[in-house]
């Protein structure tokens, strides 16, 4: 049998490998986020952020989730196991509740830019530089899961590339591809039922971009 000091200090490394343990549980980054560069049901994320991007265009200007100030327009359009989270327009802080189905994994913007060809030929080539020009105005950005901070989020970055069809759930359907985009993302792994609180802040130059998340995932 150890001697009491012996056994006393076996107790207290045991106590500091669950503390340790339990801090990395708690970590949003080992836990709820996802790599930037793997795949979510088969799909990079580039092609997820141009899925959110076509469902924000699916409203019509001006009653879109990116202009919701209470959280109702959550579930509108949204289907499958990947659910979106809008970003704010700007204009004022904004705190949004919402209901969450349990089991979807969760695209969140932090910062995005859109450059659109308008009735011009598109150049995809010039509209992707543009985008990313434009993406040099973004700073301050932050992404806090239940008050734990997520780290190094310059690197969820997902630059569009190549045009996509940015009216594709709009109606009637747009099947022009005359849009690119590049911005900041980052998605979750389903969180687990209960509440949750997520905070994603940027600025855009000087205009302060925050958004509160109230989640109720059951």
């Amino acid at each position: 049998m150890p001697s009491l000091p012996t056994a006393f200090r076996l107790l207290a490394a045991s106590c500091a490998l669950l503390s340790t343990l339990a801090a990395a549980a708690d970590k949003p980054d080992a836990v709820a986020v996802i790599d930037a560069d793997e795949l979510v049901l088969d799909r990079p994320q580039a092609e997820w952020s141009q899925a959110y991007l076509q469902w924000v265009a699916a409203f019509p200007r001006g009653s879109s989730p990116v202009s919701d100030t209470t959280g109702a327009l959550c579930a509108a359009k949204q289907d499958g196991e990947v659910w979106f989270l809008a970003s704010s327009d700007g204009t004022a802080p904004v705190v949004r509740a919402c209901t969450i189905p349990a089991g979807r994994t969760l695209f969140v913007p932090v910062a995005a830019v859109l450059e659109r060809s308008g009735n011009r030929e598109p150049d995809c080539g010039a509209m992707a530089r543009v985008a990313a020009e434009n993406l040099r105005h973004v700073n301050g950005l932050s992404m806090t899961i239940d008050g734990q901070p997520v780290d190094d989020l310059e690197a969820h970055r997902q630059a569009g590339g190549d045009c996509f069809a940015l009216g594709l759930r709009q109606v009637p359907r747009q099947t022009a591809k005359a849009a690119a985009a590049d911005g900041f993302y980052v998605m979750l792994r389903p969180l687990p039922t209960g509440a949750h609180t997520i905070v994603v802040q940027a600025r855009f130059d000087a205009t302060p971009l925050s958004t509160t998340y109230r989640l109720d995932v059951r």
